[in-house]
């Protein structure tokens, strides 16, 4: 019987400790403050970088039933054409303004994440901006406005971005390449097909057929065979990267002559610079070309 009076007296007192404690804790809890996160995104991948995201998503749904060029492009179109006047015309100075240039995506990497971004998060963002900036310039306001200047290239990177190259004192336009380890300076000027590689005729240079069919590529799409002198210095690698490094600096000088056949070389790919060094690797392959080894069974 005593024990039993004693174990109870046990149990009473923890359990009135435990309950003095639990509302010691829940008023201690109570009493600390909370650390609010500076952004939503915060426990995201890229806080930085999803938080630019949902500004421009969020400014995208608050004017969506804003029209954009396209739309008033479409919509004017056929009124203009029909009374003979351009369609550009009708939609005011702000429709025929150039797509403006955005941040590049290593400075967007000082303010959206840093090495957290990914090129694939860099291309949504230019998606989102190039959607606004699709608005009709005489309905953009303000916050708009704003925000797409966060992304801007300054106005110098602007201009030495849109350089033209010219031609020099002797009429020749100068270009150079680069592929692989080879290196190409190319001056074109306008003549009757003559092109030395290296002080050598292109035939000597170069054996392969299709190494001297890269070279004239840039003119075979302009149709201008014979109607420029080439002459190439070029330097590193072997005959095939020589021959592609020669070919994009014929296409950067051919711009000087008519730079409204850029887009044409463009589309072409005799304006871009071919970036890889070595061949990828093949599904079923070792290597690139390396084949597992046969065996009978």
């Amino acid at each position: 019987m005593l024990r039993r009076l004693l174990g109870t007296r046990v149990i009473a007192t923890r359990a009135s400790s435990t309950a003095s404690g639990a509302a010691t804790g829940s008023s201690s809890i109570s009493g600390r403050t909370r650390i609010i996160p500076k952004l939503q995104t915060f426990y995201s991948a890229n806080p930085a970088h999803d938080n630019n995201i949902n500004r421009l998503e969020e400014l995208l749904r608050k004017y969506i039933k804003l029209p954009s060029q396209h739309e008033l492009l479409k919509t004017h179109g056929g009124a203009s054409g029909a009374a003979g006047a351009a369609p550009e015309a009708s939609l005011g100075p702000g429709a025929q303004s150039s797509r403006p240039l955005w941040l590049s995506f290593r400075d967007y990497t000082l303010v959206g994440g840093g090495s957290r971004l990914k090129p694939t998060q860099y291309t949504e963002l230019v998606f989102l901006l190039n959607k606004l900036q699709s608005i009709d310039p005489q309905l953009l306001n303000d916050e708009v406005k704003a925000e797409l200047a966060r992304y801007r290239r300054p106005a110098a990177a602007q201009s030495g971005a849109a350089r033209v190259p010219q031609l020099d004192e002797f009429g020749r336009s100068v270009g150079i390449g680069r592929r692989k380890a080879a290196t190409a300076k190319a001056y074109v000027v306008r003549g009757d097909g003559h092109a030395l590689v290296n002080n050598r005729q292109l035939n000597d240079y170069f054996v392969k057929i299709k190494d001297r069919e890269a070279v004239l590529h840039p003119l075979q799409v302009l149709d201008a065979v014979g109607k420029y002198n080439l002459f190439i210095t070029t330097s590193g690698g072997g005959p095939t990267g020589q021959a592609d490094a020669a070919a994009l600096a014929v296409g950067k000088a051919l711009v000087a002559f008519n730079p409204l056949l850029k887009s044409r070389l463009h589309s072409a790919g005799c304006l871009t610079t071919d970036y890889r060094h070595v061949e990828r690797k093949k599904p079923g392959k070792l290597k690139a070309r390396k084949a597992p080894t046969w065996v009978k069974r």
